[in-house]
């Protein structure tokens, strides 16, 4: 068995002090207990995510949660099962009954965490100690892709531009979410689309205005819940597609972030999974994290109208006469 002993680890009185400050940050309403999870938490990969043991109560009779009351001399002792190495798959900075774990693999970590009493209370360490597993998955991702199943398009980029003779229907759009490592009951994401109607001159340089909805609005607060292990799909319809004012008119559909992201958020999405583990980052007053779309973000369609023969002009025989 491998342990990892805080008082075994010799911390800088700088990083004791960001320790400190970092178990500040936390709110003690904003924990569960991790067997109502089935022992196993889920953190994305390159985060770091918080824990807390509670202490025993014989011991540490007026302990609360971040608190420091504490029974002086008292550890944590984290085990593994020889599959992995604390520091390499997982790192662990302790701070008593806290522990913060960075996820720097891919993948399952169980743990084994025992509470230790120092000599003065008799050296013994919990017999047993308590399970759970770490679970580290692949940053999210989506894409997004048109279809051309209900017109004759012409194709200028499969998956992403079409264009047609005269008004078209309604074709469906997909986005393709993938987060490696997700089970269903936690596949729920963050993000949008907006459609653009624009017309267009004869070198496809906008013309006018152009007006802007959002057809797919999936908010960090209210995240689309797919139920789809590694991820899955969402498809939304672009509605019909006519000329417009007689011109040439396009259509474009781009995935963005959620409406309510942040404007210093960067352009991508948020998975239930991502915004958890970014917990500490916004306890701290920074900003959760957009992991970037995949490819093209833009699908195109674009509806031109037929032309319109103008009048013939000849030589006028009556200028002969």
């Amino acid at each position: 068995m491998k342990k990892m002993n805080f008082l075994k680890i010799a911390f800088t009185f700088v990083l004791a002090l960001v320790m400190t400050a970092a178990i500040a940050q936390n709110d003690p309403a904003d924990y569960g207990l991790i067997s109502t999870d089935g022992d196993v938490s889920y953190v994305t990969l390159d985060a770091t995510i918080p824990f807390y043991v509670t202490p025993d109560a014989n011991y540490h009779p007026t302990w609360a949660a971040f608190s420091t009351n504490l029974t002086a001399g008292f550890t944590w002792n984290y085990y593994t099962d020889l599959s992995w190495t604390i520091g390499t798959e997982l790192a662990l900075a302790i701070t008593d009954n806290y522990v913060e774990i960075t996820a720097n693999t891919v993948g399952s970590y169980p743990i084994n965490v025992k509470e230790e009493a120092p000599a003065a209370f008799g050296g013994c360490e919990d017999a047993t100690g308590v399970d759970f597993t770490v679970n580290v998955i692949a940053k999210p991702t989506a894409d997004i892709t048109g279809a051309a199943a209900n017109n004759v398009w012409n194709t200028t980029t499969a998956g992403h531009e079409y264009y047609i003779c005269g008004d078209a229907l309604a074709e469906n759009i997909t986005i393709g979410i993938t987060e490696t490592g997700v089970p269903a009951a936690l596949a729920s994401y963050a993000y949008s689309v907006q459609k653009r109607v624009v017309n267009i001159n004869n070198l496809g340089v906008e013309t006018g205005a152009a007006t802007t909805t959002t057809p797919v609005d999936r908010t960090i607060a209210t995240k689309n819940a797919t139920a789809t292990i590694n991820g899955g799909t969402e498809v939304f319809t672009t509605a019909a597609m006519p000329v417009v004012g007689g011109l040439r008119t396009k259509y474009e559909f781009t995935m963005q972030k959620a409406t309510d992201a942040a404007a210093a958020v960067a352009e991508g999405i948020v998975s239930a999974v991502s915004h958890k583990s970014d917990y500490l980052t916004v306890a701290g007053a920074g900003n959760i994290t957009g992991y970037p779309f995949t490819g093209t973000v833009t699908v195109v369609y674009i509806v031109n109208p037929a032309p319109t023969t103008g009048p013939i002009y000849h030589i006028p025989t009556t200028d002969f006469l």
